[in-house]
């Protein structure tokens, strides 16, 4: 990072650690990635830095706090929230994800005037990015949710005026999140207006160059009708 010129840096406060990329232009929008549960912000580096080969988006990757997780039987590790279950009906962490959202919030919005802002994410990381776009809580242009689900499903709103479009990419073998919650929050997006680009891959949870090509084709899309 040392190369790139001071005026192209953002100003990020974050602690736990980050990563960001800058385009060649002050005005890029801005692609934000969350990593997966007990992962690091250089997964989502190497993600982000296959989809954009031409560094045309200002790529950020964050880490998650360090956070006593129920599933894994209070083990501290990097989570954007608490999980209590992966089931379909397990109990989930409203209250952590409506802190993280604030957070975010606060990190994040002041950065956005005169530029697009992307969310996208693997595992728990797609299920924030999810989270954050649907509700509107960050004013995100597109979603990459990479093996991800649809938190607090039954809570899901309407679609608004500028919802952003989705990119859902996930594996036939996925064995921790299995393709049915895909299949589930694809159905359940749509029924409230949403817009879903739904993909399924021959792996298990994980992340695959095509998918890479699939989401840069996407986002290519997205962005020629962005203001």
């Amino acid at each position: 990072m040392s190369a790139v010129p001071e005026s192209l840096l953002l100003p990020l406060h974050w602690p736990e650690g980050f990563w960001q990329r800058p385009s060649a232009s002050a005005r890029a929008p801005i692609l934000v990635l969350f990593h997966g549960l007990g992962a690091h912000w250089s997964d989502m580096q190497a993600v982000g830095e296959a989809i954009d080969v031409e560094k045309k988006l200002h790529l950020i990757a964050l880490d998650a706090p360090q956070r006593p997780v129920h599933l894994n039987r209070g083990y501290v590790m990097p989570a954007w929230y608490d999980l209590y279950g992966l089931g379909p009906d397990s109990a989930e962490d409203e209250t952590g994800l409506a802190a993280m959202a604030e957070r975010l919030q606060r990190l994040l919005l002041p950065l956005l005037p005169g530029r697009n802002l992307l969310l996208g994410g693997f595992s728990q990381g797609a299920a924030l990015s999810l989270y954050l776009g649907t509700r509107a809580l960050l004013p995100a242009r597109a979603i990459l949710a990479f093996s991800g689900y649809l938190p607090l499903r039954r809570q899901t709103p309407e679609a608004i005026a500028g919802a952003p479009a989705i990119f859902w990419g996930h594996g036939t073998q996925d064995d921790i999140l299995p393709l049915r919650y895909a299949q589930l929050g694809e159905e359940i997006l749509r029924s409230h207006g949403f817009r879903v680009q739904r993909h399924d891959y021959p792996i298990a949870h994980g992340i695959i160059s095509e998918e890479i090509d699939d989401a840069r084709s996407f986002l290519a899309e997205v962005l020629i009708t962005a203001p």
